[in-house]
């Protein structure tokens, strides 16, 4: 009697230690389920909050001091943003962060200013000739022309179809271009030196907007065949840097005295050239791309050479301070190509191809093989009208009315 009861009290233990443990266990889950939820609960507000930040940020940049790390309680609740804004290239890359204890969401984008609301089609500087169209020319959007305005004319006779369009206000332009931002160069402040020898080719090399830039030393001769670079990175030569096809090339800036983009090459870079550039056939530089000479360099010409079907997502800048310099500045765009962004040739542009957004132009020109004719757009095309939804410009002017700014890219 005494062995029964023994064995049923010990029963009794291991049944309530089993008890015990499942309810422990039971306990534990539910813990563990409350704090994920919780975690999921704080990082969605996270998330939210993140972007809330970004539009708060980007429609009231003038609002926060002038540091390079800006922080804000939004809602005063203790989630805090955090922001870092830099230039980056022609553009500006800003980096945010929302964070509660240890939880942090991080996003980084590549931001422009908004566009006007009516942009000016064609700015050409005044010499006392009118502007003169011909062919299939079409020009859509507010003008300011010489005072003499534009004519018709008809350069290549019975040859081709003579019906030039101008569509939209004339003001009167002066003999200078609006000045704008110097569009130069600026290196972050972090940034990490290495050289082309050190990657291998065919092997995607990437750096996140969150490292401190890495600038990529090219050495007389090297070219970037076979390399696949993506994201904060800065290739700089003292020669000629030439770029095919086989290249794979996303958000990328190229400093040389010479750059040449050859035939078919697909990617997004920002091109800074101390003399020229040089665009091949089908070439696609994708948005938000760009091409820039600027002022500091005077002792020989510069120019910017886009041949045949390219197209150009984003924007051309050549920039000069004298008048000799001006006359020694050309940009060409060749027939069938397009560029979708602003056109800012302070020298004398040859426009053949379309450009959907603003040209600024100190003169223009027209070369055929048997002359030459001043001021002159022969089948071109600028439109304002079709400029694609959510385009961020590039930041050319200062423009009190222009500080609000919109996300391009995500990086």
């Amino acid at each position: 009697m005494f062995m029964l009861k023994a064995g049923s009290l010990l029963y009794a233990i291991y049944v309530c230690l089993i008890i015990a443990i499942l309810s422990g266990g039971l306990i534990y889950i539910f813990t563990i389920n409350k704090s994920l939820a919780s975690r999921y609960e704080v990082k969605a507000q996270l998330v939210d909050r993140c972007e809330s930040c970004f539009d708060y940020y980007l429609s009231n940049p003038d609002g926060f001091e002038k540091k390079a790390l800006q922080k804000i309680d939004l809602f005063d609740d203790g989630l805090i943003c955090e922001f870092k804004k830099e230039r980056w290239g022609m553009y500006a890359k800003l980096q945010g962060k929302a964070y509660f204890r240890k939880d942090t969401v991080e996003n980084s984008f590549i931001v422009g200013q908004r566009k006007q609301k009516r942009p000016l089609a064609l700015y050409l500087c005044d010499f006392g000739e009118e502007l003169k169209i011909s062919g299939i020319t079409e020009i859509k959007g507010d003008m300011k022309l010489p005072k003499k305005r534009y004519k018709v004319v008809n350069i290549l006779g019975n040859q081709q179809a003579n019906n030039p369009k101008v569509i939209g206000n004339i003001g009167v332009s002066s003999q200078n271009l609006p000045k704008i931002i110097p569009p130069q160069l600026t290196y972050p402040h972090n940034i990490k030196e290495t050289s082309l020898s050190s990657f291998k080719k065919n092997e995607l090399i990437y750096r996140g907007f969150d490292q401190e830039t890495m600038l990529i030393y090219l050495d007389k001769g090297e070219n970037l065949d076979r390399m696949r670079i993506k994201g904060n990175f800065i290739i700089k030569s003292n020669d000629t840097i030439k770029i095919d096809d086989t290249s794979k090339i996303e958000d990328v800036i190229i400093q040389a005295p010479k750059v040449v983009i050859e035939e078919d090459f697909e990617g997004s870079i920002q091109i800074y050239a101390d003399k020229e550039v040089v665009i091949e056939s089908y070439v696609k530089l994708r948005y938000p791309s760009c091409i820039v000479i600027d002022d500091s360099t005077r002792d020989y010409d510069k120019k910017i050479e886009i041949a045949e079907d390219v197209e150009i997502y984003g924007g051309i800048v050549i920039d000069g301070n004298s008048f000799r310099e001006r006359q020694n500045n050309f940009v060409t765009v060749e027939e069938n190509s397009m560029i979708v962004g602003d056109v800012y040739c302070n020298g004398i542009l040859e426009l053949k191809g379309s450009v959907i957004g603003s040209v600024y132009a100190h003169k223009l020109q027209l070369e055929t093989r048997s002359s030459k004719y001043a001021d002159v757009i022969l089948n071109g095309l600028i439109d304002t009208e079709n400029i694609p939804e959510g385009y961020v410009k590039l930041p050319l002017f200062v423009n009190p009315e222009e500080k609000k700014l919109e996300r391009i890219k995500k990086i």
